[in-house]
């Protein structure tokens, strides 16, 4: 049954619209501006870094490439070790459109009695196999400046252009989640790639 229900999840997870590269003014909804809200309504306390963070990751994928896989298993057992468990989550979050990308949330995958070695291994893959790109990140940020300059969100513009060009100087770095979000929330999920979720069904 649990099988059942992690497949279902994962199908009306990756139901979005084909992607598209430009963020331009049409009736229809843009699909990374439909991820940004759904995010937001699930963690409303997200701040410009996390937006940034979640924008990183639905354009680069996982944030480095993976060259020890024994001290990545070790770093999931130790985090999984001290898990908090009063978080809701679901068990997919799509983070880009397609679902190319998705995060997975450590609690409900563990609670679900998924394979822990299966994620770990899509893990590894997505780090070392995925092809990012600064061009999607950096239209998906304009798409986020662009939904404050209408009212579609309620962050501060200025300082979001701010922030966005300070990273881009640095190169657009990976970053973590703000102090708030992480109180918050609690994040324990891997970055993972769509095509990757079929492997991680039981046996």
């Amino acid at each position: 049954m649990r099988k059942i229900i992690f497949f279902i999840v994962v199908i009306f997870s990756l139901l979005f619209s084909t992607e598209k590269i430009n963020c331009q003014k049409t009736n229809e909804i843009d699909p990374i501006k439909g991820i940004i809200k759904k995010e937001i309504i699930k963690y409303p306390e997200m701040e410009i870094q996390d937006v940034y963070k979640l924008l990183h990751q639905s354009a680069m994928g996982s944030e480095h490439a993976v060259k020890d896989t024994a001290a990545v298993r070790k770093w999931m057992e130790k985090e999984i070790s001290g898990l908090s468990w009063n978080h809701k989550e679901e068990m997919i979050d799509t983070i880009s459109p397609g679902g190319k990308i998705v995060r997975i949330n450590l609690r409900p995958y563990i609670k679900a009695g998924m394979n822990t070695e299966k994620l770990l291994n899509a893990f590894v893959k997505t780090a070392n196999k995925f092809k990012g790109s600064k061009e999607v990140l950096e239209r998906n940020l304009k798409c986020f400046l662009e939904m404050i300059e209408e009212g579609e969100v309620d962050f501060p513009k200025q300082e979001a252009e701010n922030y966005f060009n300070e990273l881009k100087e640095k190169g657009y770095p990976a970053v973590h989640h703000s102090k708030a979000y992480g109180e918050k929330y609690s994040p324990a999920y891997r970055v993972v790639a769509g095509e990757l979720i079929s492997q991680l069904k039981n046996d």
